[in-house]
């Protein structure tokens, strides 16, 4: 079992003391440049907290998990968006279905590239470049404004559901569930602004995923006339089992 997470300091424990304290003086450090003295209160082997009757800190760290933060970028194109129940193309009066995609390759900017915290070298990489489809759907009838004004005088922000499978190996491919909002990011822009979440998805094969991150997009609107490039950043955590 491989970890790929967010790992936070450890944290001091602390525990009741039957020792006499005795004033002693801390020296902080701001940056490098400057220093200054607090006043506290410590016992030998232990440092009491400022103004805190018998608790201390002692310098046992609680146990915490191997892993690092995952970073992944996406590159692709729309290749498709018409309704959910018709062929007809996308418009604000209809749910909208996009499918967005890269066949991956070699060179920068292609398909999906993950990589993890160099903190954790111990754990997998997977390869750069990989392909990989998005499906979304984007529900245009039921806006919500996000207070910047389109040429009509409203900015508006859609729900957003989809599933991002990328081609890790032939008999690898790693699902991730995305949700969150599509958001105008000025007046009559060709493109939104997705930010979400994304969760493993039970598509998934292979090394079965968990985990948590963000998501964030440069969307394709899948309206008429408009772009079809994506860009996508992700950050979060993975823990892939066998």
């Amino acid at each position: 079992m491989k970890w790929w997470s967010i790992t936070p300091r450890r944290p001091e424990r602390a525990r009741e003391t039957p020792h006499r304290a005795r004033p002693v003086l801390t020296h902080v450090a701001i940056a490098g440049a400057m220093s200054f003295s607090i006043p506290m209160q410590a016992s030998e082997g232990a440092t009491t907290l400022p103004r805190t009757s018998g608790v201390v800190i002692e310098p046992t760290t609680l146990p915490r998990t191997g892993g690092a933060v995952i970073e992944a970028w996406a590159f692709g194109m729309l290749s498709q968006a018409t309704r959910p129940d018709a062929t007809a193309p996308c418009d604000l009066s209809h749910v909208c279905e996009l499918v967005i995609s890269s066949a991956g390759g070699a060179g920068f900017g292609t398909g999906v590239t993950v990589k993890n915290s160099l903190e954790a070298p111990q754990q997998v990489q997977l390869p750069p470049n990989l392909p990989f489809t998005l499906t979304e759907i984007i529900d245009y009838p039921h806006p919500v404004s996000n207070g910047a004004p389109d040429k009509n005088g409203q900015g508006s922000c859609y729900s957003v559901t989809g599933v991002m499978k990328i081609d890790v190996g032939p008999t690898w491919t790693l699902a991730l569930n995305i949700v969150g909002q599509a958001c105008q990011a000025g007046p009559n822009t060709a493109q939104l602004v997705f930010t979400g979440s994304y969760a493993p998805s039970t598509a998934s094969t292979g090394p079965y995923p968990d985990g948590i991150g963000a998501i964030n997009i440069n969307n394709p609107s899948g309206l008429a006339d408009t772009g079809i490039n994506m860009k996508a950043s992700l950050l979060g955590q993975l823990l892939f089992s066998p």
